[in-house]
């Protein structure tokens, strides 16, 4: 059931799923969102993990949550996040992160620590390619012209052309239900889309310490390259490239995605225990 949260503010939608064994640890894994997501696809991921405790939110701007005018900031969404996590009693955290979301997830690590016990990293980047920025701005106009502009700027660099081809139904009913939303989301998304232009981290991702798995759809044309740029810029990081998928392999192929991350996190949580004994 979403629920509603001030922070800083701002009014996030989130959803908290409960782990259905053992007690309340103060331990969760988070599923931050890409900029044109919502809490919705991340559903498969969260059934996956019934024996922890989940939440998913969306970022300021996005559908769920408050739609304020920009500019906006990434290091405002990890402070919002923060904020909600304090909320909810939520101490320590495996982050699970695609693209936009991944950004956040870094910063949240660099400023908390502490608090990150593990970290997926889904279609990520550090910083933004010229090929990359060259998306973003025809996003953004593309966002101020009309809803249909939009969603049909974003496909073709967002989804493998398997994909498309076999989700044509899917696609067009997105469409349709996109152009029901109000004008505020579509202003917000520029704001999203001039924050995420500002990321520059790669050089600090050496900072990052906690167990890291990096996985890259094999067709994304967005942040081509990057998985490995990552992976190697964090110590111990594994990397794994995903057969076939676009940029949203999030939506476009959810189950390996699922296996990957269960079978990453169930080896940290084995280290973790080794470490306790």
């Amino acid at each position: 059931m979403i629920e509603h949260a001030v922070v800083n503010g701002t009014t996030l939608g989130y959803e908290v799923t409960p782990a259905n064994v053992g007690s309340d640890n103060g331990e969760a894994v988070i599923f931050l969102n890409g900029i044109a997501m919502t809490t919705i696809h991340w559903k498969p991921f969260v059934e996956a993990l019934p024996t922890y405790r989940r939440l998913t939110h969306d970022f300021k701007g996005q559908v769920l949550s408050d739609q304020p005018p920009g500019p906006y900031k990434l290091s405002e969404h990890a402070a919002d996040l923060d904020g909600l996590l304090t909320k909810l009693g939520i101490r320590r955290v495996h982050i699970v992160g695609t693209s936009y979301g991944s950004a956040v997830g870094f910063l949240y690590a660099f400023a908390h620590p502490e608090k990150v016990a593990s970290m997926v990293v889904i279609d990520g980047t550090g910083d933004v390619s010229p090929l990359l920025q060259a998306a973003i701005e025809g996003w953004r106009t593309a966002a101020q012209a009309s809803p249909q502009a939009f969603y049909e700027n974003l496909i073709p660099w967002t989804y493998s052309a398997e994909w498309l081809d076999a989700n044509r139904k899917f696609l067009s009913e997105r469409e349709a239900a996109i152009c029901t939303f109000p004008k505020s989301y579509f202003d917000s998304f520029v704001a999203l889309c001039d924050a995420f232009i500002e990321l520059d981290v790669m050089a600090e991702l050496g900072r990052i310490t906690c167990p890291t798995l990096v996985l890259e759809g094999e067709k994304d044309i967005l942040t081509a390259g990057c998985g490995k740029r990552i992976a190697a810029a964090i110590k111990g990081a594994r990397f794994a490239l995903m057969s076939g998928a676009g940029h949203a392999e999030v939506v476009e192929a959810p189950g390996p995605l699922v296996a990957e991350m269960t079978a990453f996190l169930a080896g940290v949580g084995d280290a973790g225990q080794r470490a306790k004994r």
